[in-house]
């Protein structure tokens, strides 16, 4: 079931800081994702020394039992002017396998399983330790769920 639009691609990134609303799931169940980013949408225009017009969900803080947290926000150039209470994630830089898809948002379930059955078992696919991101560029619609995604997962 390949969705990607085009091949996924090995990309190395510069280390980035994300701010938002962070969360805690157990895999499985984190059905409470999209009302997060409801939460977050309806807190109004986020504050800060933000880059626009890009959107972010930072899957960390894997504890090895299945839990993980959450975030979804904006790229950070700095913590000054962020509100109180803003959660921050550094992404690590490094090697990231990026897979791109025009798909509905209601297939990202789909497309993780995808990734993690399929691609990452290929040779020089090998992930890594570290956070796994969904970039929402803005062609993304979040009231729709069209416009496509991405998905970064840090690769050795």
């Amino acid at each position: 079931m390949t969705v990607f639009h085009v091949s996924p691609q090995r990309v190395t990134m510069a280390e980035r800081m994300i701010a938002g609303l962070n969360r805690a799931y157990v895999m499985g169940h984190q059905q409470g994702i999209p009302a997060q980013w409801d939460d977050y949408n309806a807190a109004g225009d986020p504050v800060g020394d933000l880059v626009p017009d890009v959107w972010y969900g930072v899957c960390h803080a894997f504890d090895g039992a299945g839990g993980f947290e959450y975030l979804c926000g904006m790229q950070a150039r700095s913590v000054t002017g962020l509100p109180e209470g803003t959660a921050t994630v550094t992404l690590p830089g490094g090697d990231y396998a990026v897979f791109a898809t025009k798909a509905h948002i209601s297939t990202m379930q789909a497309i993780w399983a995808e990734i993690y059955s399929h691609w990452l078992k290929q040779p020089g696919w090998q992930a890594r330790p570290g956070p796994s991101v969904e970039m929402y560029p803005v062609e993304f619609d979040g009231a729709s769920g069209e416009g496509g995604f991405e998905i970064w997962v840090p690769v050795v």
